[in-house]
């Protein structure tokens, strides 16, 4: 008895196919598709407290709306204040259509860090998959009630200096700094390796991290609150003497499963930080990241 033929592959989901489904199933936000699976969250001196999120079987219309959710978010931090030009790119995205001349150029000089342009020489993937592990991070800590500033990742990610920070309010209500450093794992490595480099990061350039970022506000102070800038002026001092004002955070994506205890050599590598809530670990698993991150990738292009 002849057997017969395997069907095709379904084809990948479209950006407006994707909208429609994340919007259909009000499934609007990162957090819809990565739930928390596992939140230590008692804060110890000497400890990491630390959350896992976790989307082992995803199917293809959710991950291409996870896909949507990040692409069209990252473009509309990119565009900011020209909404016209983003309107255009969503416009264009959603419908399959091509973006006429010369607006295709300008919209394209928006999404060509990172991502580069569809024909041109190629960026670098591991620049894509850290991008999208940046912007999962962001997205799934930003809208913490506590949280005071938390800028939009980097829109290039060969600029130098630290992944992120977080200024946020301690459950007494004072203010608290974090550093933060993103790392990705997308093949077979041990993840403790990839965390270790992590570590390392902080402990050898979190200073000149920090100076970076407290050098930034002095060309966005305008309309920033005298506490705030005064807080900030005390960052530098405090990140060398390990002071409770400042911590650390690591965040890693991954497709691998993750160990039931992350994050366990933390307080190790950064023994100055061994104040109860001064480290934090936030790891995310998803079956199939590399493909997620080409997706995001692919729906950025669509109307170039």
């Amino acid at each position: 008895m002849t057997s017969a033929p395997a069907a095709p592959p379904a084809a990948a989901p479209t950006p407006a196919q994707s909208e429609q489904f994340a919007r259909t199933n009000n499934r609007l936000t990162v957090g819809d598709y990565l739930p928390r699976a596992v939140h230590d969250g008692t804060p110890e001196a000497g400890k990491c407290e630390w959350s896992s999120h976790v989307a082992i079987s995803l199917s293809a219309q959710e991950a291409g709306a996870l896909a949507w959710v990040l692409i069209d978010t990252i473009m509309q931090a990119r565009f900011g204040p020209a909404t016209p030009l983003y309107d255009a790119w969503r416009q264009h995205t959603l419908a399959g259509t091509q973006i006429p001349a010369p607006a295709n150029v300008t919209i394209g000089s928006f999404v060509e860090p990172v991502f580069g342009l569809p024909g041109a020489t190629a960026k670098s993937e591991t620049h894509l998959l850290g991008h999208v592990g940046e912007w999962l991070w962001h997205l799934l800590t930003k809208d913490n009630p506590a949280v005071r500033v938390q800028h939009d990742p980097k829109g290039d990610v060969t600029d130098a200096g630290g992944d992120g920070y977080t200024i946020y309010e301690s459950t007494d209500g004072t203010l608290r700094f974090r550093l933060w450093e993103s790392k990705k794992n997308t093949a077979k490595g041990s993840l403790s390796a990839s965390l270790n480099k992590a570590y390392k990061q902080l402990a050898v350039s979190g200073q000149r991290y920090v100076a970076k970022i407290v050098g930034s506000f002095a060309h966005t102070a305008t309309g920033t609150p005298d506490e705030l800038i005064s807080f900030i002026a005390e960052i530098p001092g405090a990140w060398v003497q390990g002071d409770e004002l400042v911590g650390a955070g690591v965040t890693l994506a991954t497709h691998q499963t993750l160990p039931a205890a992350p994050f366990t050599k933390m307080a190790s590598k950064l023994p100055l930080l061994d104040k109860p809530g001064q480290l934090r670990g936030l790891a995310t698993s998803i079956n199939g990241y590399e493909e997620l991150a080409k997706t995001v990738r692919r729906y950025a292009w669509t109307a170039l």
